[in-house]
């Protein structure tokens, strides 16, 4: 499954317009006075601004298998703040299961940004790292009412034809959709997200995504 775009809201437009530009030097494109579309890779991340709230999000990008420590010091170089694990005492995560490695930090919104290197893609390059190396949105966070998480799961598989992610068993509050081009993190409202104390809320959000031979939404 690939995340061709992600359709998120936002009441620092101007904010992240600088960050994704300036900072972390991605291509910022169609910009207006109240929505810019920043091209990650083969995905495109769309924030409209909203006067409502401060709404945010968590996503996830793919970088290449073997670039995680480059990621790393390629952000603090650009004074991004990583966020701490205290489980793995590093601001890399080890996700044995998942076969891959996270760094975390926020952007200036408050959304929860991690860059994952996934070993099963077999993505290599000797390349130094730099930001053509976000490869693609390969996460985006989904958060239902408790009563409502298994019922919204079971119609996005019956809809999609998605199933469970193989690396992932699903849990009561946790559950993921996909393979590991793309993912579906969904989590029940008011679960922390990893690795943060930033409680999950429901916002608006608009997903377009390639499932096989077919193009689909999903919109909440």
């Amino acid at each position: 499954m690939l995340l061709k775009s992600i359709l998120i809201q936002s009441s620092r437009l101007h904010a992240l317009r600088d960050f994704y530009r300036s900072i972390l030097k991605l291509k910022v494109q169609d910009e207006s006075e109240t929505s810019i579309n920043i091209q990650i890779g083969a995905s495109l991340l769309v924030i409209e601004e909203t006067k409502e709230g401060e709404p945010f999000y968590h996503f996830a990008i793919n970088i290449p298998a073997n670039k995680i420590e480059e990621a790393k010091a390629w952000l603090l170089f650009k004074e991004i703040e990583l966020i701490w694990m205290e489980d793995y005492k590093s601001d890399i995560a080890d996700f044995n299961n998942w076969h891959a490695k996270s760094v975390y930090f926020f952007d200036p919104a408050g959304n929860i940004v991690e860059l994952i290197a996934r070993f099963d893609l077999a993505n290599e390059t000797h390349e130094s790292f730099f930001s053509d190396q976000f490869l693609n949105i390969s996460e985006i966070g989904l958060v239902f009412p408790q009563d409502e998480i298994d019922t919204q799961v079971r119609r996005i598989i019956k809809e999609t034809g998605i199933s469970f992610f193989l690396k992932q068993p699903p849990m009561q509050q946790f559950k993921v959709l996909g393979d590991d081009e793309g993912l579906f993190i969904i989590v029940t409202e008011n679960r922390n997200w990893y690795p943060t104390s930033k409680v999950s809320g429901i916002y608006p959000l608009e997903i377009t995504f390639e499932n096989g031979d077919r193009t689909e939404v999903l919109r909440y």
